[in-house]
């Protein structure tokens, strides 16, 4: 039995797995349908996502989509898909997209009740989720027998690769970019041919003139061609994939589908490296603000940023860093050269040309070293009081960029040093080191 065919019997539900599914969608369906506010509202009632285009892998979401009629406004649209979604699904929470819709359980399986318009034309889209229908109906039209397989393949192989999902914790390949690189190369292996190809920028689907020079892969949407399916693919997911398809190729492997539990490192491991690198450790601790993920990683991954750069200010050579999202809290990791700050310090003056070019030259003339000029500008050298790295983060951390929700510093916590290598940082540490590929952990 070849590899792909192996993958296949663990990965494609059972014929009464299927049954089971495609029973719960349709019965819930068939009761949405005879609900009095759809009739009344004229509402059409359409299954969509992997289960309508029979591309789901074992345990898949339901979708179900509320198309309402384009004259209804927008709050009662927002107001009524609430309403019916909470009749079907008792046991619900209340998501948010660029609307409210209802997420709960039915029969095991996790449900979507979205609201949308119903449309003619992708053109007239009034928000995003106006073009699901538009995809589901694309997908349905234009797969042809034994794609559906080779979907569930390419899906299951990004899932292993950790770069299945485009919501932003992943910034990975939607299941609809999945389907359309089926279509475009007709099987997994094809896919992966192509993509050990790649370069940044690769433009599929190319009949769009609209430019995305910032995104590494281009897939122009066959029902909007204004829009790159591919947008939320990161480059450093895109670059996994390429390098992960040429891997394939040359050594296919079960561990690319089903990759082995990644542990952490020990204390003694890390410590190694960093005695090797002559490197040294800050960790900083802020405490998760309460906000679902999509709004969370964008700000976590700037807060990073935001670290790395002030202590990049301060002459410190940032070799690396890590974030880790944990339950409670949200931990930054980053390795620097050194453990203390400079003993000297440039200080920016004016221009000299400046109106204040005398007065900067008056205060620091006798408190630093000789003023001096440098491409127009005045500057002064100046002599640290205080060198500790936790002192300085302390006093300045709030002034760096970070994310909105973590200017607070709410519960900040700075362990430099031999104070960062405790048990409790492995999750982030690790995160940080450990630069194994998931195909490649043992």
């Amino acid at each position: 039995m070849s590899l792909e065919k192996e993958i296949l019997e663990i990965i494609s539900p059972s014929a009464s797995e299927k049954k089971a599914i495609e029973d719960c969608a349709q019965n819930l369906l068939q009761e949405i349908k005879e609900d009095e506010d759809v009739l009344e509202s004229k509402a059409e009632v359409m299954l969509v996502g992997s289960v309508s285009k029979g591309t789901y892998l074992k345990d898949p979401d339901i979708d179900v989509f509320l198309l309402f009629p384009p004259s209804l406004p927008k709050k009662e649209l927002q107001k009524l898909g609430l309403k019916i979604g909470k009749k079907y699904l008792p046991d619900h929470e209340e998501r948010y997209a660029e609307h409210p819709y209802v997420h709960g359980i039915r029969n095991g399986y996790e449900v979507d009740i979205v609201p949308c318009y119903k449309l003619d034309s992708a053109k007239e889209l009034r928000c995003a989720v106006d073009r699901t229908p538009f995809h589901t109906r694309y997908i349905k039209t234009n797969m042809t027998e034994g794609m559906s397989n080779q979907v569930r393949l390419l899906k299951q192989f990004a899932k292993g690769l950790g770069v299945y999902g485009a919501e932003a914790k992943v910034e990975g390949m939607s299941g609809y970019l999945i389907e359309l690189l089926i279509l475009r190369y007709g099987s997994f292996k094809n896919v992966l041919s192509a993509a050990s190809a790649w370069n940044f920028g690769q433009k599929i689907f190319s009949n769009g003139q609209k430019e995305f020079p910032e995104d590494a892969l281009v897939v122009y949407d066959p029902v909007d061609d204004e829009r790159n399916v591919a947008s939320a693919l990161s480059t450093q997911s895109f670059s996994k994939f390429v390098y992960a398809a040429r891997e394939y190729l040359t050594n296919p492997s079960r561990q690319f589908f089903f990759p082995q539990p990644r542990t952490t490192c020990s204390l003694e491991e890390i410590k190694k490296i960093t005695s090797q690198r002559e490197s040294h450790l800050v960790v900083i601790e802020l405490k998760r603000p309460p906000m679902i993920d999509d709004n969370l990683y964008p700000q976590v991954r700037k807060t990073l940023e935001g670290i790395q750069t002030i202590l990049q200010k301060e002459q410190l050579e940032v070799i690396d860093a890590a974030y880790a999202v944990e339950e409670k809290e949200i931990k930054f990791a980053v390795e620097i050269d050194r453990s203390d700050l400079p003993a000297t310090v440039v200080h920016f003056g004016p221009p000299a040309w400046s109106e204040n070019a005398q007065a900067f030259l008056d205060k620091w003339r006798e408190k630093a070293t000789q003023p001096y000029l440098e491409k127009g500008i005045w500057k002064v050298v100046l002599q640290r009081a205080d060198r500790d790295l936790t002192s300085y983060l302390n006093k300045n951390l709030k002034s760096a960029a970070l994310g909105k929700d973590f200017r607070t510093l709410n519960g900040l916590k700075i362990y430099c040093g031999a104070a960062a290598l405790c048990e409790n940082n492995m999750a982030v540490l690790s995160a940080m080191f450990d630069k194994r590929m998931n195909w490649e952990v043992v």
